[in-house]
């Protein structure tokens, strides 16, 4: 507070634009209170703090940016008109806003700041007292205010009694607030209601009676609400829906429960589905204060739903028949190779037979002959041996027996079993196998796997170029890397060389043979033994595959 003279930090100028500050502002619009020119609820408080002083008048003052209104007036003299609205220019009370704090002057005719003040010049303000009011949220609004035109003492025991006072002041404000934001829920649910033209809103009171109903819960319903409201319960309005809905009546009745169909038939005969949520309104201490029935129209939703229901249904079905086809497929691959193996493995008995001149000699032209029955034969065979490991493995992964294999001696095995196929090729090769490695694995299997990966190399290797294998320990794993220089595969097709059958466009166009079973076979091996295998390729520069097994 101060007096004649000014205390430290206490300001006369507005150097924090308190006075303009948005928030500020924007409460003094929300209390409803400037545009008001009486307000009798404070003017008990008014007159009571021109009494509890003495004072000449008491105000409730408002400050804006550039006028201070009074809401409550009291003046001894019952005049008090001229000091309702007054610009900021001849307003005290501003200076409480600035501060938020207390102004007491006794005489301002010899205060330092105040003297030369057109309040006092003009309106003959003398002495001063006003405390800050504030809002809730602790915005300062304005003061309650008393003056005198006589220099006044203001005593101890009068201040605390302005600040009671002040206490009323703010209790109506805050009132005033709630009832302000209490009809803007009840104006925001209006428009809700009325803004909701697809959902059913249904309002009882706690004996589950409808009180309020909105258009669409009319048109739903196909009933007046004058027919409904206070005289129907949410009972009745369950009991609309078909009987089959057990579920929504018993919601309803209880006026609690998860969302239920209400499934309601109109007029033309057509039928309608609702889902209900019943919502149950609970006062402070817990009683059933009453029902909030929210219902959508979910006629479309439940069709597509039946028709996912069905569609899945019949996709079921067809996986069914995929599987029973894919084993159908297994056996009659499984089947067919064997029956073949037969066959061809006399084939190629007979011709070694015809080779070594068992029939006779052979002219050169005969012995061509034979050599491209004996090279197309073993080419037939590799196939079938293809074949008849692609459906072992998918018949019996479950049942493999794993043993240690000396990765080492693997690899001897599979390079052995490359060698026909460089006998005549112009290739470089090399192999690079760490020391001392093992794995646990099917070893027919895996040598398979890597025979199968070296003669992809070298088979789409053109001469000149180069097949390597490297063999290295990682992470626990064992990395076997083959790398070639050969055709290379498209970015596009890298994915899909890993099915049965795909040949790539390249291998095609140039007519190179071959089955497309191959890396197939190597994924298989591979999954099954808990690895990986993967493919790095560029078009024409070469490809490197790289099958990781578990050590």
């Amino acid at each position: 507070m101060t007096s004649s003279s000014v205390t430290v930090p206490f300001t006369f100028t507005d150097r924090d634009g308190r006075l303009r500050a948005k928030n500020r502002l924007e409460s003094l619009r929300k209390t409803g209170l400037i545009d008001a020119r009486r307000r009798l609820a404070l003017d008990s408080i008014t007159r009571l703090a021109a009494q509890t002083t003495a004072a000449t008048t008491a105000a409730v003052s408002l400050v804006t940016s550039d006028r201070q209104i009074h809401p409550s007036v009291y003046g001894a003299d019952g005049s008090d008109s001229d000091l309702r609205d007054r610009p900021i220019s001849h307003s005290f009370c501003q200076f409480v806003v600035i501060n938020d704090a207390p102004l007491v002057v006794e005489d301002a005719r010899v205060h330092p700041v105040l003297s030369q003040h057109p309040a006092v010049l003009e309106d003959g303000v003398v002495s001063y007292a006003g405390l800050p009011l504030h809002d809730p949220d602790g915005e300062v609004l304005g003061a309650l205010c008393v003056v005198d035109v006589v220099p006044r003492t203001w005593t101890e025991d009068q201040l605390t009694g302005l600040g009671d006072l002040v206490t009323a002041v703010e209790t109506e404000i805050a009132l005033g607030l709630s009832r302000r934001e209490t009809q803007l829920d009840h104006q925001r649910l209006l428009s809700v209601l009325d803004g909701a033209e697809n959902t059913m809103i249904v309002l009882a009171n706690g004996e589950g009676v409808v009180t309020m109903m909105n258009r669409a819960a009319v048109l739903a319903l196909e009933h007046d609400s004058a027919s409904i409201v206070g005289s129907w319960t949410l009972g009745d309005l369950a009991r609309i829906a078909r009987p089959d809905v057990s579920s929504a009546s018993a919601g309803a009745d209880s006026g609690a429960g998860g969302a239920a169909d209400w499934i309601l038939e109109a007029t033309d005969g057509s039928h309608r589905v609702i889902s209900v949520q019943v919502s149950v309104v609970q006062d402070v201490n817990g009683g059933v204060e009453g029902y909030v029935v929210v219902g959508d129209d979910v006629s479309a939703r439940r069709r597509t739903e039946h028709l996912l229901r069905e569609t899945v249904r019949q996709q079921e079905i067809v996986v069914r028949h995929l599987e029973a086809l894919d084993v159908a497929r297994s056996g009659f691959i499984a089947t067919a190779s064997h029956e073949l193996r037969t066959p061809v493995t006399s084939i190629l008995g007979y011709t070694e037979l015809l080779a070594d001149g068992a029939a006779g000699e052979l002219s050169s032209s005969q012995s061509a002959m034979v050599d491209r029955v004996d090279r197309n034969s073993r080419r037939l065979l590799h196939l079938i041996e293809d074949l008849l490991n692609l459906a072992r493995i998918d018949a019996t992964a479950s049942d493999r027996v794993r043993t240690t294999v000396d990765v080492m001696a693997l690899v001897d095995l599979a390079w052995e079993g490359l060698q026909p196929d460089l006998i005549g090729r112009d290739l470089g090769t090399s192999i690079d196998v760490a020391e001392g490695l093992v794995v646990s694995a099917d070893a027919l299997e895996l040598e398979r796997a890597l025979l199968n990966l070296l003669s992809n190399a070298v088979k789409f290797t053109p001469d000149g170029g180069s097949v390597g294998l490297e063999v290295r320990s990682h992470d626990d794993n064992v990395t076997f890397q083959v790398t070639d220089t050969g055709l290379g595969i498209a970015a596009d097709e890298q994915t899909a060389v890993f099915d049965p059958f795909y040949r790539s466009h390249t291998v095609h166009a140039q007519a190179i043979p071959g089955s497309g079973i191959g890396l197939a076979l190597v994924r298989r091996i591979a999954e099954d033994h808990g690895g990986t295998v993967q493919l790095e390729s560029e078009l024409g520069q070469g490809t490197t595959v790289t099958l990781t097994i578990p050590g």
